[in-house]
């Protein structure tokens, strides 16, 4: 009995509000009644939305944080805008330029243009090897990569492919070789991959 009471209490209040009125009233009627739940829906829709955008942004920053971190989180903080303090009685080191090789009659030291010198820190960057230097000899003609790849940087391996010879200088890394007997311009051997390596002074 109850539910057939507010059918007809529900029938009335539409007949009388609704359906009595014009059609063009009705239909303002209806349309006031749909906007007015509209800010409450858009209101609903942009909490959301702005939710949703924060639940990625966490989601990313959590996945970044694994990925980069290797599956443990770290807090990231802000980069701090101290310049590095520089370190108090560091060594004070050159490079040469350009990087010279030469014989025994040419002293090692820092090469510039001015002063010629042979470069006594060099290193190769194709086998990150230290370049040796032998005063007084050079290679033997039947030298190749494999014995200095086995023999490197043991001398007494790389003594059974050493000529005496006065004033030449043999140069070698783990890939390649080369026997200088006057002052030489590294930068017009393009096969070499030797640099200077710094000079402490």
């Amino acid at each position: 009995m109850a539910d057939n009471d507010l059918d007809s209490l529900l029938d009335e209040v539409e007949r009388k509000y609704c359906r009595s009125e014009p059609e063009g009233k009705g239909a303002a009627c209806r349309a006031d009644g749909e906007r007015g739940k509209e800010p409450r829906r858009l209101k609903n829709s942009v909490a959301n939305v702005s939710t949703d955008e924060e639940d990625v942004d966490d989601l990313i920053e959590n996945i970044l944080d694994v990925h980069m971190h290797g599956g443990t989180k770290a807090h990231r903080t802000k980069p701090s805008n101290q310049k590095p303090s520089k370190i108090a009685n560091q060594p004070h080191s050159k490079k040469c330029c350009p990087v010279y090789l030469g014989g025994t009659m040419v002293r090692f030291g820092v090469g510039t243009n001015i002063s010629e010198r042979a470069c006594s820190q060099l290193r190769c960057t194709s086998c990150d090897f230290s370049v040796l230097s032998f005063d007084d000899y050079k290679w033997d003609s039947s030298c190749d990569y494999l014995f200095f790849r086995n023999s490197m940087p043991e001398h007494s391996k790389l003594q059974s492919k050493m000529i005496r010879k006065k004033g030449s200088r043999a140069y070698a890394c783990q890939c390649s070789w080369r026997s200088v007997h006057e002052l030489t311009d590294l930068s017009k051997d393009l096969q070499l991959r030797w640099v200077c390596g710094k000079h402490s002074e």
